[in-house]
């Protein structure tokens, strides 16, 4: 009965496994056929694969914010304005007080009259000038807010690119570890994937951090 009952248990564990490989070569016969995340046949890694490749998509491609500051000389530009603008603003104070100066000396009224029309115009130009002096803060504090912003969001890109590079590293370990004959030659399909996406995935980053290195001196 013993021996019966052993024999029974060995028949089912044989099914089991036969199932569990037909089931595990099935999934392999699929993920060859498909690319990104459903290429992975291990349901665990592949479910971490596509949660990550969300995020991945969202700051990468810009939905979560800017992904590059441009050139480093537009800071420097905008810098150059607010100081450009100030001196601006000094010189038509400066020629002001000089008008005011030869109002104050001046002894014909035609003269004086003249001179109040200048000093009228001047001072507009120095309200006209003040204007463009605080367009050109403004303008910096928005390029400022823009660098801030991108460097947050290139770094949480790398983040979660290094992360499904990292999954695909360990889909990459365990094919390699396939000893199923049957599974073998899939196994060698996917690993050339995962080894092409991998080095996607390194380009991917290298250029983020080219990006974040122009946004760090771009930095007001």
């Amino acid at each position: 009965m013993k021996r019966a009952s052993r024999m029974m248990l060995g028949v089912i564990f044989l099914i089991i496994t036969s199932r569990a490989l037909a089931d595990k070569l099935s999934d392999f016969k699929d993920a060859v056929s498909k690319t990104g995340c459903e290429s992975i046949p291990y349901s665990d890694l592949q479910s971490d694969c596509k949660s990550q490749q969300s995020n991945v998509h969202d700051y990468c491609d810009g939905g979560k914010g800017p992904v590059t500051c441009g050139s480093e000389s537009i800071t420097r530009q905008l810098k150059d304005n607010i100081e450009k603008e100030k001196k601006n603003v000094e010189a038509l104070k400066e020629k002001k007080r000089d008008l005011e100066d030869q109002k104050s000396k001046a002894s014909d009224d035609n003269e004086k009259n003249r001179l109040t029309k200048e000093i009228e115009q001047a001072e507009k130009d120095i309200y006209e000038a003040g204007k463009r002096v605080d367009q050109s803060v403004a303008d910096l504090d928005a390029r400022k807010k823009l660098v801030d912003d991108a460097i947050y969001t290139i770094n949480k890109c790398m983040d979660y690119r290094r992360a499904v590079m990292n999954i695909f590293a360990t889909a990459l370990d365990k094919v390699r570890g396939e000893t199923d004959e049957d599974i073998k030659p899939l196994a060698r399909q996917l690993r050339d994937m995962y080894e092409e996406s991998k080095r996607g995935h390194e380009i991917a980053i290298k250029d983020k951090e080219n990006a974040l290195d122009t946004c760090n001196k771009s930095k007001p």
